[in-house]
């Protein structure tokens, strides 16, 4: 099958198998090989990508559900102001997460600031998809809720130049 679909923001038709999963994708396909792929579909978390903004494990989504979508590594994302905000919320809440899942977290922390999501236990089920236990609970909640600051703030400061 033929997939249209964006990633790291190149604009890419794909032929390959419905079924493949993305983190196959991104590999063979892009040449990315910073994301982890070592679990095969056990769900550690360490291969979340945002597609269309929102964080997902790579291995668990199928070729199919790419079609038409904007898929963005951490390779791409760490380049991006939203990192920034992200970096500013870890320096300010003074945790960070361990190198093998900084990648990782730092998307979903994006896609929970980006939806505005401030409740405890959203924040806390949608970090669960990382198995990795280097971070503190108490200490991810006040990342989110400093990075949904820092954004807001960021877009109120750019609104006002506009």
């Amino acid at each position: 099958m033929k997939i249209d679909c964006i990633i790291d923001g190149k604009t890419l038709t794909l032929s390959l198998n419905s079924d493949k999963p993305l983190s196959l994708i991104l590999r063979e396909n892009t040449g990315d090989i910073d994301t982890v792929n070592h679990c095969n579909g056990e769900m550690c978390g360490l291969c979340t990508v945002l597609v269309d903004g929102k964080a997902m494990l790579s291995c668990m989504v199928p070729a199919f559900e790419i079609r038409g979508k904007t898929v963005t590594t951490f390779e791409t994302f760490r380049r991006s102001r939203n990192m920034k905000d992200i970096e500013k919320a870890y320096e300010s809440v003074g945790s960070y997460p361990c190198s093998e899942c900084y990648a990782s977290r730092s998307l979903i922390f994006d896609s929970l600031i980006e939806e505005g999501i401030t409740d405890p236990e959203d924040i806390l089920k949608e970090l669960s998809i990382v198995k990795c236990s280097c971070m503190d609970p108490e200490d991810a909640i006040k990342i989110v809720r400093k990075g949904i600051e820092i954004r807001r703030k960021r877009n109120v400061r750019r609104s006002q130049f506009s």
